[in-house]
């Protein structure tokens, strides 16, 4: 790897460098008239208290990771650290020291998996960098050395190998390699050419990575690996512009710019995120949405976290370094938004109305980083409620969980393969986990929204073609339209057409009523003629997960003919729909 000679030309000798510039600290350490600054000081403090009745965190493994205690670290020495730069308080820097005594002590940093290294390297840069002239050399010294040799030299030798997460496109890149280069530049001074390498490794290795957000900003793994991804690439952008005056091209990857409009646009009016892949469904509040806000003037990121932390989002300290004011303009976003390559697109009827319609939908490939085979699948939001629900991700440490070869074992589990998402399964096949599936047309104007999926590639064991469109009909619900060309070659012509819920479901023929937090949905299936609904439970046994308080509405039904079109309506209030070929739409 190249070395930049005039890496560290506009390194502050001073510390802190990372983060906390003189016009943060100036913030924080002055009254303000600002009242949420204020209210989100008062609370990080108040958690800086709480964590002086605890005791520092234990080394733990569970299945191959730390990756819950690495983080507390991060958290509580970041919490810790602030506090005592606030405040000057000793007893906020004598639990911080504990802090990283402890972790200081462990056997390893577990660089096996090495995105709990990295996190304690973050962890350990913010603690040397912000106590710096606060501790005696000898604290210094132990800090340095568990960094040095627990963290940085460990994780350089494995970007050299190079290791397998040096150059992946996915979260690990980015969490690995910025972790190192925030260690590496709190170090800088002491070990020049050892923190020149890891940076410009890294800075190299994480463009490939960054380039994942491109075109639009999507994450293809889903909104809680954006989450992770765009924090690390917040977290490492700042370090480099705080400590060394640039950000290395960073910034300047093509989608990093909108990155923050896809969590905006993935989360619906019910509160919850349509939740793709291995994702949660709850959306927290997250402060490199301020970051992006800043960085990239949007407004929106900005005022979205205001927001989530006013609903109970827990406060990171991070929320106060990156503070910005709600801000006096938030524009209209569009109630649309197409995020290509991710192959997903999201529809609703307005942001500002609780009751809005909501419905996300996805095409993309089994071979995405976390994948499920839910291409097809669709969430939807009315009248504030999740209607129709991803599960969401099972036990990470599963056998085979990662096997997402052709016949992997990965497909084998009821919550990442179609059985379990909101698509279809076809006489009773797995999707094709090595095809792509694309968005065939987005419709964005008038009444009547749409989008069209190509899904024909992931079921081309029984069709030859089909086509899925979803349509959202203002102010009444949505329409799902499947049309499928089945292979002239073969007699087996069953589907299934499911939707997952946590709703009550009561079935009636072709109609059904669901009911959740005293509202209703109404389902009324439209074509085929004869088809009718029925209730199946989603509980695959042990060792998976039972999925609790979930039903699925499933229509189900043999065909004869070589072409079938499925049309299902959902509604709060009634809508005709017209029965149009989707090549009409």
């Amino acid at each position: 790897m190249k070395l930049r000679r005039d890496l560290f030309s506009r390194l502050s000798r001073n510390h802190p460098r990372l983060f906390l510039t003189a016009k943060r600290m100036r913030m924080l350490q002055g009254d303000s008239a600002d009242n949420a600054l204020a209210l989100w000081k008062t609370t990080v403090l108040l958690e800086a208290d709480a964590l002086l009745q605890t005791e520092p965190a234990e080394f733990r493994i569970v299945g191959p990771r730390m990756l819950e205690t690495c983080q507390q670290v991060f958290w509580r020495v970041a919490t810790l650290a602030l506090a005592f730069r606030v405040t000057g308080l000793r007893k906020y820097l004598d639990r911080a020291i504990g802090e990283l005594f402890a972790a200081a002590n462990f056997p390893h940093w577990n660089p096996d998996h090495f995105l709990d290294t990295a996190e304690l390297c973050s962890a350990f840069a913010i603690g040397y960098d912000w106590l710096h002239d606060s501790v005696p050399d000898s604290d210094r010294c132990w800090m340095r050395d568990a960094l040095i040799n627990k963290g940085l030299r460990p994780g350089l030798e494995l970007q050299q190998k190079p290791a397998w997460w040096a150059s992946v496109r996915h979260n690990w890149n980015t969490v690995c390699n910025g972790g190192l280069a925030i260690g590496a530049m709190a170090l800088a001074e002491d070990e020049p050419q050892l923190a020149n390498e890891i940076i410009s490794t890294s800075v190299a290795k994480m463009r490939i990575a960054q380039d994942s957000f491109a075109p639009d900003g999507a994450w293809e793994a889903g909104p809680h690996y954006w989450e992770y991804t765009v924090w690390y690439s917040a977290l490492t952008i700042d370090a480099l512009k705080t400590a060394l005056g640039t950000d290395m091209g960073l910034c300047a990857r093509t989608g990093l710019n909108r990155a923050g409009l896809f969590a905006l646009h993935c989360s619906g009016p019910s509160g919850k995120y349509f939740n793709f892949a291995d994702s949660e469904e709850s959306p927290a509040a997250r402060p490199a949405l301020l970051w992006l806000g800043k960085q990239f003037k949007l407004p929106n990121c900005v005022a979205e976290n205001h927001r989530r932390l006013q609903l109970g989002g827990q406060m990171h300290p991070f929320d106060l370094i990156w503070y910005q004011g709600f801000p006096k303009l938030v524009p209209d976003l569009p109630t649309w938004a197409y995020f290509r390559r991710s192959e997903v697109v999201f529809m609703r009827t307005g942001w500002s109305d609780s009751d809005a319609l909501f419905v996300g939908i996805k095409g993309g490939s089994g071979q995405s980083d976390h994948a499920h085979l839910d291409l097809g699948s669709f969430v939807f939001d009315a009248a504030g409620v999740r209607w129709a629900s991803d599960l969401g991700p099972d036990d990470y440490d599963l056998p085979g969980y990662w096997d997402s070869s052709k016949d992997g074992q990965r497909w084998k589990y009821y919550r990442l393969n179609n059985l379990s998402h909101n698509t279809l399964a076809l006489n009773g096949h797995s999707q094709d986990p090595m095809t792509t599936t694309r968005i065939l047309r987005v419709e964005s104007q008038g009444s009547f929204r749409y989008v069209i999926v190509d899904l024909g590639a992931a079921y081309a064991l029984d069709t030859e073609s089909l086509l899925r469109g979803v349509a959202i009909v203002e102010g009444c619900g949505v329409l799902l339209q499947d049309e499928i060309v089945w292979r002239r070659d073969s007699e087996d012509r069953l589907f299934r057409w499911q939707m997952m819920t946590d709703a009550k479901v009561v079935v009636n023929g072709s109609a059904a009523t669901l009911e959740k937090e005293g509202r209703f949905l109404y389902a009324r299936i439209l074509s085929p003629e004869g088809a009718t609904f029925s209730i199946a439970c989603p509980s695959p046994g042990s060792p998976e997960n039972p999925n609790i308080g979930y039903r699925q509405l499933v229509v189900e039904k043999t065909e004869s003919g070589v072409a079938t079109r499925i049309a299902v309506q959902l509604s709060v209030k009634p809508f005709e729909s017209s029965m149009r070929p989707l090549d009409s739409w």
